[in-house]
């Protein structure tokens, strides 16, 4: 926020210098400071490795970026694999779905990073993700669970709704200790997805909408939040009533900028904040 195409009340509020603007949605996570594991790559990537001195190079051609995990194959969540082309020899280890693989090899802009010298490898729903090798911090330092959310594929896909199109990861330490959530995008909460946010510590929810109508009432759009494969975070069956009680600290993230939330002074938020909830901001830090 702002999109470079929108007029909207949140967009002008952030030109104005009245409101943060927000890069896209994306996590950096780390045991040690040194590795990292990034859980989507947005478009933005460049300008968050800069907000960030612990993802800069520290040679001459480096990154601490060990590789990555993707929870779907929206661009918005994949589309910093194109700013990333300048890799070299850098190997990086990519998890996803074998759903999200596929639609994303697919794209002449992320096919390199499904051939060596990387590692496109696919998640299990079954077992925690294993390490594929000495430089790989999942499976080494971190326990990463995925776990298939409903949800759809990307609407230049055709809004499928496979098995795998859209993914949640459950991530803790090797050596135990609370749980973190990473689940930006879900169409429902289902069983399995509502047990992974009861065990959380902290848990990453999708805040894509407030409202189903959203973008209509805006005049933005002619399209439902559901519609595009987001529960609304508001109503009467919306994400806070169905997490009513819930002990998890709940972040929403990937907040589209129509989404009344952004304004700390709306009701949408006030009503966020009484739930006990949070709004992620960029340079978020939390410590598990």
């Amino acid at each position: 926020m702002p999109q470079w195409n929108c007029g909207c009340a949140n967009c002008a509020a952030a030109r104005a210098g009245e409101r943060p603007r927000r890069t896209q949605s994306s996590l950096a996570i780390s045991c040690d400071g040194e590795r990292w594991l990034l859980l989507n790559c947005s478009p933005d990537v460049a300008a968050q490795i800069e907000a960030f001195a612990p993802l800069q190079p520290r040679g001459l051609r480096d990154t601490p970026i060990a590789g990555m995990l993707f929870t779907d194959a929206n661009v918005d969540h994949l589309g910093g694999l194109a700013v990333l082309r300048q890799a070299g020899d850098h190997r990086f280890v990519l998890r996803s779905s074998e759903v999200v693989r596929a639609i994303a090899s697919a794209q002449p802009a992320f096919a390199p990073f499904a051939a060596p010298p990387h590692r496109w490898l696919e998640v299990s729903f079954e077992r925690p993700c294993a390490p594929a090798g000495a430089e790989d911090i999942v499976g080494n330092d971190l326990r990463v669970r995925a776990i298939a959310v409903p949800g759809t594929t990307p609407g230049y896909d055709g809004r499928r709704t496979p098995r795998g199109a859209v993914v949640a990861y459950e991530i803790a330490e090797s050596k135990g200790g609370p749980a973190l959530l990473f689940a930006p995008v879900f169409s429902s909460i289902d069983a399995p997805l509502r047990e992974a946010i009861e065990r959380a510590g902290v848990a990453f929810l999708d805040g894509s909408f407030y409202s189903d109508d959203e973008l209509v009432r805006a005049q933005l759009m002619d399209k439902a939040a559901r519609s595009l494969g987001h529960q609304p975070v508001g109503g009467e069956d919306g994400t806070l009533a169905q997490l009513s009680g819930v002990r998890a600290r709940v972040i929403f993230t990937h907040l589209n900028n129509s989404n009344p939330m952004l304004d700390p002074h709306s009701a949408a938020h006030a009503r966020v904040r009484a739930f006990g909830g949070e709004v992620a901001y960029d340079g978020m830090t939390v410590m598990l």
